[in-house]
């Protein structure tokens, strides 16, 4: 596999810090354009994103006490439809808002995957340009996936319980899966995309040395930008 590149590994270590803040910022502004879109007040944070609707929340405001209760206890009431559809219509939209996040970072993984197998031919397997290790970053948008189910199984395993509250996670309820089937589907794909990429275009002498930087500068660049760098710049 190779002894380590030092020079190598530090300037992957600031690829991958680098790939996975930005990779981080536009999944957030997948959520944020679609809610935009949808007509919501957007806002995005370092590691997250919120959407509210003033209108929609005046609509649940005119419901009288009477009404309140009566939807709480499922029982009829003269704006009963009108409360279901405009429940139903949420429910929607929330689904694609929250899909747009993973979408928009899938979407550019793919991009990056398919223009490397496009240009197979003309990948110098033992020299890599920076515009190649550029679309290798690219690709390596995929890693969000398996990355994002282990720290789900973590956190399974610390609280007891599955997470609900991620992207993935609500997607499935709202296809009324297994909480953890589209994580654990999407995380294998991108297991099979990151192996292949592994494979067949990182170099036989850097393999190690990607290796390395990339539990380095993946993990690092994630907790410098959650803990310190985000919080700072995009409270």
């Amino acid at each position: 596999m190779g002894e380590i590149d030092n020079k190598l590994l530090y300037q992957l270590i600031l690829g991958f810090f680098i790939a996975t803040i930005i990779a981080t910022i536009v999944h957030e502004y997948g959520h944020f354009f679609t809610a935009k879109l949808l007509g919501y007040d957007a806002r995005v944070s370092y590691g997250y994103t919120t959407w509210t609707n003033t209108s929609y929340q005046d609509f649940f405001g005119s419901f009288t006490r009477d009404e309140r209760i009566k939807i709480q206890t499922n029982e009829y009431f003269p704006r009963q439809q009108e409360y279901h559809d405009f429940t139903k219509r949420i429910k929607h939209e929330t689904f694609l808002i929250t899909l747009s996040g993973p979408l928009l970072t899938i979407l550019i993984g793919t991009l990056g995957f398919a223009i490397l197998c496009f240009d197979r031919k003309n990948f110098i397997a033992d020299s890599l340009s920076p515009k190649k290790w550029f679309l290798l970053f690219i690709a390596f948008f995929w890693l969000r996936q398996p990355a994002n189910y282990v720290l789900d199984l973590l956190s399974a395993i610390s609280r007891g319980h599955y997470p609900y509250g991620n992207d993935e996670t609500v997607l499935a309820r709202y296809f009324a899966f297994d909480i953890w089937s589209i994580s654990f589907v999407l995380a294998l794909i991108g297991l099979v995309i990151v192996f292949i990429i592994y494979k067949k275009f990182i170099p036989d002498e850097s393999k190690t040395t990607f290796l390395l930087a990339g539990l380095i500068g993946g993990i690092g660049g994630y907790m410098l930008w959650i803990f310190i760098l985000g919080p700072v710049f995009m409270s």
